[in-house]
């Protein structure tokens, strides 16, 4: 990812190193004059110019910023989403993404659980707030030295509200596929994906192709788990049916007593 140029600010803000890039924004560490370092997400100058994602932008800005905070979940401190490139500035969670850590080692089973059941007690807050967060993938986890964040609510929506197809397609679960309205559940079957693949170090649903990985996700019954420990939540957190999902709550508490 290049490094920006020698200078380059947002508001008071200094730009440092990339952390993390996508189609539509990047991540940054940015410090200020007096020392603090933070996270800042902006959007790219293309994304910005697009009515329809500058408005999910100006949504992940506001409910990022005042929603109140929780130790799994990340905070947004300020933003300003008017700017011809939109930016949200959060706190910095010193850890890499989930994704990250896959690529350079295999998390041991109680590291894995531990993981997973920190983000589903911090889905289960942001649910009892009335909002599923759709996006939870190993790239969306930060893997920080208090536990697991979440971050990214780019596209979380209320509770029982409908819409375009989104998500990142390996990780959706079948309801959304479909595009029903999403439920807590939607969430859930996330985690389950990525607790499944924590165990077996194989991907559950991808197949390269979006469009491909999305059928596997209405077609493909994953294998039971060998580890008798973790098999029945996972077996509940990834059922086609979302009313027989186990909640966040749930779940989290099923893999904290394993």
């Amino acid at each position: 990812m290049a490094e920006p140029r020698a200078g380059l600010r947002v508001g008071e803000w200094e730009l440092g190193r990339a952390l993390a890039t996508g189609t539509f924004a990047e991540v940054r560490e940015a410090a200020s004059a007096a020392g603090q370092v933070i996270a800042i997400k902006r959007m790219h100058g293309h994304a910005a110019r697009d009515p329809e994602l500058r408005a999910l932008f100006v949504a992940e800005c506001a409910l990022t910023c005042a929603r109140p905070p929780h130790p799994g979940l990340v905070r947004g401190l300020v933003a300003d989403p008017t700017a011809e490139r939109p930016h949200l500035a959060m706190e910095l969670v010193a850890g890499p993404d989930l994704r990250t850590v896959l690529a350079d080692r295999a998390p041991s089973p109680a590291e894995a659980r531990a993981l997973i059941a920190g983000a589903a007690a911090a889905a289960a807050h942001l649910h009892a707030e009335g909002w599923v967060h759709g996006d939870l993938n190993p790239a969306n986890l930060l893997v920080g030295p208090a536990g697991p964040v979440i971050c990214d609510l780019g596209i979380a929506r209320r509770v029982g509200e409908a819409g375009p197809v989104r998500g990142t397609a390996a990780y959706m679960a079948p309801e959304q596929v479909r595009g029903e309205p999403w439920t807590g559940a939607v969430d859930v079957f996330a985690l389950g994906v990525m607790l499944w693949e924590l165990s077996t170090s194989e991907r559950l649903f991808h197949r390269g192709a979006s469009f491909l990985s999305m059928a596997a996700v209405i077609e493909h019954a994953p294998a039971a788990l060998a580890d008798t420990a973790i098999s029945a939540p996972v077996a509940a957190a990834l059922a086609a049916d979302p009313a027989a999902r186990l909640s966040a709550a749930e779940l989290a508490a099923a893999l904290a007593s394993r």
